[in-house]
């Protein structure tokens, strides 16, 4: 009898220390970053590459992702932690001409497999370590017409571990900042990559509408930490079961091709983007 009153009593004092933890529930804490153009979201956009004819060379990326929390833990108002699991394509087609046919073919596909612990500390600070695994495939189309039969040196297929940390100056407007290093041992991939970025909606109180701005800039050691540059400006519509809005937003990108194996390719387009989580 003095074991389950013993047992009784430890259930009374640890409940209320587990009463705020959540399996697989909806995430707590925000850690988006919208414009880079590897975040795991859902997004697709319609550019033309402004080194070639607009009308025959187009770059036509998109990507679907999904994250879920696997377990959450709210501390206090504007104190929380959570294990996020994510999964997420990321699909190249090129719309150009090929002996004067105009052709949409599949350049590349990327997925990535990611852990994240996100912390945050208190209304303005939060900061993530997040732990990814990237791999990099030619697409059938590219195979098909460059006659490719053998083996091609991949360096987009490695484990990365990213450490960043996010300032928010309110609920519209953020800025952020990240390190990472391949982790793989014996990768062919050189370590080291940076960003650092700011996002803000100019929103009025009561309505689902705002204006959209944002900038993000990336550099890895692979591509001689060269900078990577991406702008945009539109619009967002905010719903009540999402943190993030859907954004449509004009896109501005230079530098480095940001995914697939073609990543020293240097390019710059301008396009229409859309970009939400699910």
């Amino acid at each position: 009898m003095k074991k389950y009153g013993f047992l009784f009593l430890i259930f009374v004092v640890a409940t209320p220390l587990f009463s705020q933890s959540y399996w697989m529930g909806n995430r707590l804490t925000n850690s988006s970053i919208y414009l880079d153009p590897t975040e795991i979201q859902v997004s697709g956009s319609m550019t033309s590459l402004l080194k070639k004819n607009a009308l025959e060379n187009q770059y036509i990326p998109f990507s679907f992702g999904i994250a879920q929390a696997i377990y959450s833990k709210k501390i206090e108002e504007h104190k929380a932690w959570d294990i996020i699991g994510e999964l997420g394509s990321f699909t190249q087609f090129e719309w150009k001409k090929v002996e004067g046919i105009q052709q949409r073919n599949l350049i590349n596909i990327d997925y990535k497999i990611a852990f994240s612990f996100v912390k945050q500390l208190n209304e303005t600070s939060t900061y993530r370590i997040r732990f990814f695994h990237v791999s990099s495939h030619l697409g059938d189309d590219y195979i098909i017409r460059n006659q490719i039969i053998s083996y091609t040196k991949n360096k987009v297929n490695y484990e990365q571990l990213d450490l960043s940390y996010f300032k928010r100056f309110s609920p519209y407007h953020l800025a952020y900042g990240g390190i990472g290093s391949v982790v793989r041992p014996n990768s062919i991939r050189l370590p080291l990559s940076f960003y650092l970025g700011w996002q803000k909606e100019f929103k009025k109180e009561n309505s689902n509408w705002a204006w959209s701005l944002g900038a993000n800039l990336k550099s890895f050691q692979e591509t001689d930490f060269n900078l990577n540059t991406k702008l945009a400006a539109g619009i967002a519509y905010y719903t009540a079961s999402k943190q993030e809005p859907i954004r449509i937003v004009l896109e501005h990108y230079r530098g480095h091709l940001p995914y697939s194996q073609f990543e020293r390719t240097r390019t710059e387009w301008l396009g229409i983007g859309l970009y939400f989580y699910i």
